[in-house]
């Protein structure tokens, strides 16, 4: 909970949907439609359980929290909204709206990076404050934000969560924008362990070094990589094999378990 809703001189207000703004800097890159219908469900057959934070802007009032309770009610059609009203200031608001967000299970690691760069880069909080503030430790908040130097395929494919946040660190190990999108391809359309991905990294590397040394230390290149065997993880024994010896075959999961077990 937050120190705002801790603060027991605080009364709720019934606030005018119409008067109140969505952040203007968001925490979140996007909001997962069903869920808010699915919590507008639950508001419809037992209530708002807890109301949301508004911070007063003119006439008009601004989330701190509480924007998918506050989105849930205007899916409902709700004229009004339980809500407790503080005023603060800009960096009061963005540093409670960060750490209360930085609680939710759905957020994703791209979502959480971007908070830690602006508390680090708008608000001057060092890596230690923002690790104390938020309960993770000193380098996991450095290690999200980095992954915001990773190029924008990469970052969109994890928060979308097409791969993993360690494939891509890996994948961006090429430093080449044209092979690191081939090779994200496959990751993306077959799937690919992280011990597959360092396997096809390490090759383009030993690959680098033969032509240098065939070329005399010649630079390496920005061209797409020629087609050559590409190595996915097989769903059953979980070892390598080559993509173009897949077969394809649809069923279950429960009859895909019985063939493990079976095996």
């Amino acid at each position: 909970m937050s120190k705002v809703i801790k603060d027991a001189t605080m009364k709720v207000q019934n606030i005018s949907i119409e008067l109140i703004d969505r952040p203007a800097v968001p925490d979140r890159m996007s909001i997962d439609q069903d869920y808010i219908k699915e919590l507008a469900a639950s508001i419809v057959e037992v209530g708002l359980k807890n109301p949301i934070n508004v911070c007063p802007r003119g006439s008009r009032f601004e989330i701190v929290f509480g924007e998918c309770r506050y989105l849930a009610f205007v899916l409902l059609g709700r004229a009004e909204i339980p809500a407790f009203v503080e005023k603060s200031d800009d960096n009061t608001i963005s540093i409670l709206r960060a750490t209360e967000n930085l609680q939710r299970h759905d957020l994703t690691v791209i979502e959480e990076a971007r908070i830690y760069r602006r508390l680090h880069g708008d608000h001057g909080m060092t890596w230690e404050d923002i690790a104390k503030r938020t309960g993770k430790s000193v380098g996991l908040v450095k290690r999200r934000h980095d992954l915001l130097n990773l190029p924008d395929m990469l970052i969109s494919a994890v928060h979308e969560k097409k791969i993993g946040y360690i494939i891509a660190e890996e994948l961006f190990r090429l430093h080449d924008l044209g092979k690191i999108e081939y090779y994200l391809g496959f990751c993306v359309d077959h799937g690919a362990t992280l011990s597959v991905v360092r396997d096809w990294v390490k090759e383009e590397f030993s690959r680098i070094r033969q032509a240098e040394q065939n070329a005399g230390g010649g630079a390496w290149g920005s061209a797409t990589p020629e087609m050559k065997p590409i190595y996915v993880s097989c769903d059953l024994c979980t070892g390598p094999m080559e993509m173009s010896t897949a077969v394809s075959l649809r069923i279950c999961g429960t009859c895909h378990a019985t063939i493990k077990q079976n095996m």
